[in-house]
C-alpha cells in the first residue's frame, strides 16, 4: 500500500511536469548589444524606443523578437511606416523619420534570423560589413526606404538562409556583389532605386527559387543575362531605367515559366521583341517602352492572352498593329505610339475603346481613334 507521504510527493512531481517552462530572459550581451544599436539611432517624435528599458528585452522591447529557449534575440524589426499600436497610437497610420547609423553591434546578435530597419527615411552611413559574415542564421534582411550609402557587402553570398534581401530606396553605388548568386534560397531580391553600377552577374539563373527581382531605376549596364530565361520561379522581373544594352533574351517568359510582370522600360535595348513574350498567357503586365527595339511586333496573340498593361511605345517598331490583338480576352492599356508602324488600325476590341495617344506619333498609321485611311 502506497503512503499518503509517497502519494503527495508524486502529486508534486507531476505538477511540476505539468507547469509549462518559462521562457528564457535576454541574454545579457544581446542586452548590450541592442542598446549600442539604439545608441546609434534617434528617433523623437514617436518614442519607439521608449520600451526599451529594464534588463530582460525579451519582455516588451518594441520590435524585439526571442527565441524562449535560451533568449537570444532572433528579430529585429522597426519600421517606420508600421501600423501598429506604436506607430499608429491615434488608429492612423504614421510616418516615422529615424536618423543615425546602423552599429555594427548588430553583428553582436549572433542568433538574428530577421533584421528590419525599413522606411526611416533619414538612417544613413554604409551597412556594416560584418551583417554579411557574421550573422549566419539570417534569413530577412531588410533595410529600404533610407539614406544608406557605400556598397552592398561583398560576402552577401555567405547568407546561405537568406530568403528577402530588400535594400530599395537607399543612395547605394557599385556593383551587385558576384557572391550574390550563391544565395539559392534567396526568393524576393529588391535593390530598386539606388545607384548602383555594372553589369547584372551573368550566372543569375543560379538563383533558382527566385520569384521577385526588382532592379529598375539604377545604372545598371549590360546585357540582360540569358541565364533570367532559366529561373523556374520568377514572376515579377523590373529593370526598367538603367542603361542595359543588347537584346532581350529569346527565352524570356518562354515554357512553363510563371513570369507575370516585366518591366525593361527606358534602356538601351534593342534588336526584336520575342515572339515568347507576347504569346505567354500568363504575362498581364508588359513595359518595353523606350528602348531601340525594332522589327515588327509578333501577331502571336491568343485568346489566352491577358494583358492590363501592354506598352511598346517609344521605340523603332515597324510594320502594321498585329490583328491577333483582336482575339485577346482582354488588354486594358496599351501603348503603341511614337513607333514606326504604318497601315489600318484593326477595328473592334481592344481597339475601339483606345484613344490617338494609343497609337500618335507613327510613320503612317490610320483607322480607329485616328481617323479613316484615305
Amino acid at each position: 500500500m502506497v503512503s499518503p507521504a509517497a502519494l503527495l510527493a508524486l502529486a508534486a512531481a507531476l505538477a511540476v511536469l505539468l507547469v509549462p517552462a518559462a521562457a528564457a530572459a535576454c541574454s545579457a550581451s544581446d542586452h548590450d548589444a541592442l542598446l549600442s544599436i539604439r545608441a546609434a539611432l534617434s528617433e523623437d517624435r514617436l518614442g519607439v524606443f521608449s520600451s526599451w528599458a529594464g534588463a530582460d528585452c525579451c519582455a516588451g522591447w518594441y520590435g524585439v523578437g526571442c527565441d524562449p529557449t535560451d533568449g537570444r534575440v532572433a528579430d529585429l524589426s522597426l519600421r517606420g511606416e508600421a501600423e501598429d499600436a506604436v506607430m499608429a497610437p491615434a488608429g492612423r497610420p504614421a510616418s516615422g523619420i529615424m536618423s543615425g547609423y546602423i552599429s555594427d553591434a548588430v553583428c553582436r546578435l549572433g542568433r538574428l534570423s530577421s533584421l528590419v530597419l525599413a522606411d526611416w527615411k533619414q538612417i544613413s552611413g554604409p551597412i556594416p560589413s560584418c551583417v554579411a559574415t557574421e550573422l549566419p542564421y539570417l534569413r530577412i534582411l531588410e533595410l529600404p526606404g533610407n539614406r544608406l550609402t557605400g556598397g552592398i557587402p561583398p560576402s552577401v553570398g555567405s547568407l546561405s538562409r537568406l530568403t528577402v534581401l530588400n535594400l530599395a530606396d537607399n543612395l547605394l553605388s557599385g556593383a551587385i556583389p558576384g557572391s550574390i548568386t550563391s544565395l539559392s534560397s534567396l526568393k524576393h531580391l529588391d535593390l530598386a532605386n539606388n545607384q548602383l553600377t555594372g553589369r547584372v552577374p551573368s550566372d543569375f539563373g543560379k538563383l533558382t527559387m527566385l520569384s521577385r527581382a526588382l532592379l529598375g531605376r539604377n545604372r545598371l549596364s549590360g546585357p540582360i543575362p540569358s541565364s533570367v530565361s532559366s529561373l523556374p520561379r520568377l514572376a515579377d522581373l523590373d529593370l526598367s531605367e538603367n542603361s542595359l544594352t543588347g537584346a532581350i533574351p529569346d527565352g524570356l517568359g518562354s515554357g512553363g515559366h510563371v513570369l507575370t510582370s516585366l518591366y525593361l522600360g527606358a534602356n538601351r535595348l534593342s534588336g526584336r521583341i520575342p515572339a515568347s513574350l507576347l504569346r505567354n498567357s500568363g504575362l498581364g503586365i508588359l513595359n518595353l517602352s523606350r528602348n531601340a527595339l525594332d522589327g515588327a511586333i509578333p501577331d502571336v496573340f491568343t485568346r489566352q492572352s491577358y494583358f492590363m498593361l501592354l506598352d511598346l511605345s517609344r521605340n523603332r517598331l515597324s510594320g502594321g498593329v498585329p490583328r491577333s490583338l483582336a482575339s485577346a480576352t482582354y488588354v486594358g492599356h496599351l501603348n503603341l505610339s511614337h513607333n514606326r508602324l504604318c497601315g489600318a488600325i484593326p477595328a473592334g476590341p481592344p481597339f475601339d475603346h483606345l484613344d490617338a495617344d494609343s497609337f500618335g506619333g507613327n510613320s503612317c498609321l490610320c483607322g480607329g481613334p485616328l481617323g479613316k485611311c484615305t
